[in-house]
Parts: C-alpha cells; structure tokens; sequence
C-alpha cells in the first residue's frame, strides 16, 4: 500500500535560542520502503539527522527566537503483514532477548500490577493471537474515547481506573495487559490513514509466533494502512518533540492518505527556507 504521509508544526521561540529533537519521520524496516521524502524548515537552519537507540529516525535544530515552522513529507510503501487467525505459542523463557525489554514493566505501562487481571480476563483463552485480539476489543468495549481526559502523566494503570482516554492511552493498557500475560509488546506511534480528526496515531505491537504484528485498539485501523514514525517500551521513549527553552507550540497540522501507486524513485531529505 502507497501512503503519503507529513506534518506541519509551528512554533513561536520565545528565548534567544531553542534546540528541538523532531521524531516525525517515517521508520525505515523491511515492510516500510521510504519513496521521496523532504524536510523544510522556516528560517532555514542546519538539521542534525541522527538514530535513536531503538532506531527511530530523528532529526535535531536549534532554532533562533521568533516564529518557526517545520514541514515534512514522504511517500511510503507498506507491505507490513496482519496476524494469522492462530501461531504456534511462544515459550517465554525461549524468546530472544531482544524482546525482554517488551516484557516488562516500564513508566506508562506497569504490567506486574495487571497479573491476576490478565489473567482473569484472557488466560483462558489458548490462541495466543486470540489473546490479544481480545485485548484491543476489551479495551476499545470499555473504555470512553475522551480527549483531554488524560495527559503526559496518565498510565495504564490510571487508565484502568478512570476507563476513559485516547489512543495512546489505549495502546499503554494493551501493552500492559499483554506484558501480563508474557506477551512481549511494545508502543507504535505513527501516521494512519482515516483518522477524523487527522492528527498522530498511537496503536501497538506484539511479538507472537517469532514476529512483531500490528495492532490498532482504538480505530481498528489496517496495519497496512498505517506508517511507523517510533517504536519503544512505551510512550516515553516515542515524544514527537522534546524541547529545550521557553516557545509557545501552534497548530499542528498532520496528513496522511493513499498515493499513486506509482513511487518517486529516490529519496530527498533536505531544508529550504522560503
């Protein structure tokens, strides 16, 4: 599937200068094929591309005080694959060790305080993939979509209790109820095709079967219908933005939708100024 995928943010920088790390880029993995792809800052200033220890792309300014806008597009192809009905079940002590990270309790999602809970709820269930399809529709059944219900402080476990949220707050109690039940499962924040209001997507991933599959709680989503910008144990390791110095944030401005099946061959990552 050809997406097309990019962002406008505005700022006004209110100290002589502000250094901004951006994580809006679309990831680069086997079932995401980058095709063009541009940045363009306003006032043009030099952009330190660089990684994160999870591989996310990021891309780091310093921008001088007054109005600042950063624009970005790319067309991506996905190709990513959806869950089989039913895997073959992993043995926890046997998964590689990269995924022991996704199995434990971490800031947003504190998975060893939903033990009995998972287990009372979906334990019982012995298709693996089933489990966390009756997860997503667990959570999605109860609770309220609600914005401006949580912020940066809520976790699963506060979700839990209030049953009201938006999508990252989804994706944090999957995650943990996952984690619970010794289901490797990390956070996703992206870009995703549908959405109304357009703004970022939060959905997650669990490892099942020996491979990392797609799941959307909140809009059900299709995996191949949605680019990955940051994957992490959790929200904190996926900010879209982390801000040193005092700026006021303007409109945000998110797309993402079908292209052309045809792909621009290169890829073009550059700055402009007007």
């Amino acid at each position: 599937m050809n997406l097309l995928v990019g962002c406008t943010l505005s700022y006004d920088v209110l100290t002589p200068t502000a250094n901004f790390t951006f994580n809006i880029l679309a990831n680069r993995d086997p079932y995401q094929h980058l095709g063009e792809e541009t940045i363009s800052v306003v006032p043009e200033v030099t952009l330190e591309r660089t990684a994160t220890s999870k591989g996310n792309r990021v891309f780091r300014v310093e921008a001088p005080m007054g109005p600042f806008r950063v624009e970005y597009r790319a067309t991506v192809e996905v190709s990513r694959p959806f869950a089989p009905p039913e895997v073959k079940s992993d043995n926890p002590g046997r998964l590689p060790l990269t995924t022991l990270t996704y199995m434990l309790p971490s800031r947003y999602c504190e998975s060893d305080r939903f033990t009995q809970v998972a287990w009372d709820l979906f334990g019982k269930i012995p298709n693996r993939v089933e489990q966390v399809r009756e997860i997503c529709r667990w959570v999605d059944a109860n609770l309220a979509y609600t914005p401006g219900a949580t912020d940066s402080r809520t976790s699963a476990w506060d979700v839990w209790q209030l049953r009201k949220g938006v999508c990252r707050d989804y994706a944090h109690l999957c995650i943990a109820l996952c984690r619970a039940l010794s289901i490797p499962a990390r956070y996703v924040g992206g870009y995703a095709v549908g959405l109304d209001p357009m703004d970022f997507h939060a959905c997650f991933e669990a490892y099942l079967g020996g491979q990392w599959y797609l799941f959307d709680p909140t809009d059900g989503i299709s995996p191949d219908h949605i680019v990955v910008i940051a994957r992490g144990r959790d929200a904190a390791n996926s900010a879209l933005t982390t801000i040193f110095g005092r700026v006021n944030a303007g409109p945000v401005k998110v797309e993402c939708m079908l292209a052309s099946p045809v792909m621009a061959a290169p890829v073009v990552l550059g700055q402009a100024a007007e």
